[in-house]
């Protein structure tokens, strides 16, 4: 099964709780690119479509579509996405802020995901969603925002047994988050941003 994997992005102008000073920003999109480069190195991913209005956040990159965010919220920006593709194709949605994401955990969470009609990954909260997935783009339920994990579990999303120390479950929205995300291991973008900014993650 092939996947079509929607990212949407709010870019530098997102992660206000993240303490990093002026690196906030760069921090942002680091995290984006890092998500977007295991999604595109996924052996069962043939599409990657990116929502976003930020071009800092796709600028040189290849293999991937753009779509402009509607800047109506995280719910217009993913059904903007989905908008593209095939009503029947497989997708899965996957949060920009996953810095520790390697393409083998989301091939073995797609692999997964595969089993169900609808499916979901929680936060290491297990409060939040950081993948959202279906087997046909139509029957999507997405529910992002306070709680998510219940009302995508009640809106018939089953949740998948990804490991709590899967960077797919590591969404970075505190200095604390990076600090877990940094010692499970993060991007090359990610990793530069830091190094430039001398932050002790």
């Amino acid at each position: 099964m092939l996947w079509s994997i929607v990212i949407p992005v709010k870019g530098s102008i997102g992660k206000s709780r993240l303490d990093a000073g002026d690196a906030r920003a760069a921090l942002a999109v680091a995290f984006a690119r890092d998500t977007i480069a295991a999604a595109r190195a996924t052996a069962s991913v043939d599409r990657v479509v990116v929502v976003t209005c930020d071009e800092q956040v796709t600028a040189g990159l290849r293999g991937i579509e753009v779509v402009d965010d509607p800047s109506a919220g995280l719910r217009a920006a993913i059904l903007a996405g989905t908008a593209v593709l095939d009503a029947g194709a497989p997708v899965a949605v996957v949060l920009g802020d996953l810095p520790a994401l390697t393409p083998a955990e989301l091939e073995g969470a797609l692999e997964l995901a595969g089993q169900e009609q609808r499916s979901y990954v929680p936060d290491a909260l297990t409060t939040g969603t950081t993948l959202l997935a279906a087997r046909r783009a139509d029957a999507l339920r997405p529910h992002f925002g306070p709680g998510s994990a219940d009302l995508h579990r009640r809106a018939g999303h089953v949740e998948l047994p990804v490991a709590p120390d899967s960077g797919l479950r590591v969404d970075v929205d505190e200095l604390a988050d990076l600090h877990i995300a940094v010692e499970l291991g993060v991007g090359a973008h990610t990793r530069a941003v830091l190094r430039d900014a001398a932050i002790a993650a």
